[in-house]
């Protein structure tokens, strides 16, 4: 785990919403994410994720699986975020190589993938809004 610490001098709070319809993955991930100083909201779908999103809920940063469950995708839910938000930064995580045009919704983050290494891609995606 990253310490908080070591970021928390040059990062304000910022919120992300992660995406993630494996309940054990979500809850490691949002728990690395905090313990490293961001807020997080928690979806289990892209269909939730949106309906944060349309009720006015801010985010930085999404983090978001490719395959789950609900009437869309993490694609087509970055596809629909680029359309209507597209300042809010974005990583997509996927263990199969996701559309041909994947580097143009997000940065991708492969799985399986370390806690830290997802926590650190969201933060230096974060940091580039202090500069």
């Amino acid at each position: 785990m990253l310490p908080a610490s070591q970021f928390s001098d040059t990062l304000t709070p910022n919120q992300v919403l992660l995406v993630e319809d494996e309940p054990i993955i979500r809850m490691m991930l949002a728990e690395e994410l905090r313990a490293v100083g961001l807020k997080v909201v928690e979806a289990s779908n892209a269909d939730e994720a949106w309906s944060f999103l349309q009720a006015g809920g801010k985010p930085d940063l999404i983090v978001t699986d490719i395959t789950m469950p609900g009437s869309m995708n993490g694609t087509e839910l970055m596809t629909r975020v680029i359309q209507t938000y597209p300042y809010i930064k974005r990583i997509i995580t996927s263990a199969n190589p996701g559309p041909r045009n994947i580097l143009e919704l997000g940065r991708f983050l492969p799985k399986p993938y370390r806690l830290e290494a997802a926590a650190k891609m969201a933060l230096d995606m974060l940091r580039l809004n202090q500069a």
